[in-house]
């Protein structure tokens, strides 16, 4: 758990890059893949998000599951 929580903070820093080397390009290269960075990242980290709330809810969906049957 802490290392993906370490993994997001890291990318979520290498989003905050993009976006600083998209703020400052001078060519249209440069823009465009720094704006990709910043969208990769945060869609990296929701994904990471809804994970997290899918794995917490495993547990409870089964014990429904076996309640029913």
């Amino acid at each position: 758990m802490v290392l993906r929580i370490v993994i997001c903070v890291a990318v979520g820093l290498i989003g905050l890059v993009g976006l600083f080397m998209a703020a400052g390009a001078h060519e249209s290269a440069f823009y465009e893949a720094g704006l990709i960075m910043a969208a990769f990242s945060v869609f990296f980290v929701f994904w990471q998000i809804k994970r997290g709330y899918d794995r917490a809810e495993k547990p409870a969906n089964r014990a429904k599951i076996s309640q029913e049957s």
